[in-house]
């Protein structure tokens, strides 16, 4: 699977003048092996030898050109996903920051009322919802028996 993404990606960037370096492949490779939602500094953490620095433009770029989605959710520090994923929503830990990826029918009544009470055009629309996750719950759970 990881390298069916790749060979589309690489064309993808190409397409758009960019050069196929080895640090952006690195990073690409990197974002599709890890699980989850990784932030920069996961991803910096797999591959130390190419600079931080190097990793917040190329994400930038890959939000850019619509690669990646950032979510901004939480403490702070955004996490990724791929952009070609099924449309779904997200679950996100208040505790630890964890987020959970859940699907469900996209709610398109929602901007078709946008739409009409606004008279914006609408393209899309994100929908979190926040709790405790097991772990986090069963951590409780034991700080409150001490």
């Amino acid at each position: 699977m990881q390298k069916e993404q790749m060979t589309k990606l690489i064309p993808f960037l190409k397409e758009r003048g960019l050069r196929i370096t080895p640090q952006r492949t690195l990073i690409l490779q990197t974002i599709l092996t890890l699980k989850g939602h990784p932030t920069v500094e996961d991803i910096h953490r797999q591959i130390p030898q190419i600079s931080i620095a190097t990793i917040y433009n190329n994400i930038k770029l890959f939000v850019s050109l619509r690669i990646l989605k950032e979510l901004p959710y939480g403490n702070g520090l955004s996490k990724y996903e791929l952009a070609n994923q099924p449309n779904h929503y997200h679950i996100l830990c208040e505790s630890c920051g964890d987020i959970f990826d859940f699907n469900y029918p996209t709610l398109t009544q929602i901007e078709h009322v946008a739409r009409k009470l606004t008279q914006y055009q609408i393209f899309s629309h994100q929908m979190e919802v926040y709790g405790l996750c097991p772990t986090c719950q069963n951590e409780t759970k034991v700080k409150e028996g001490d």
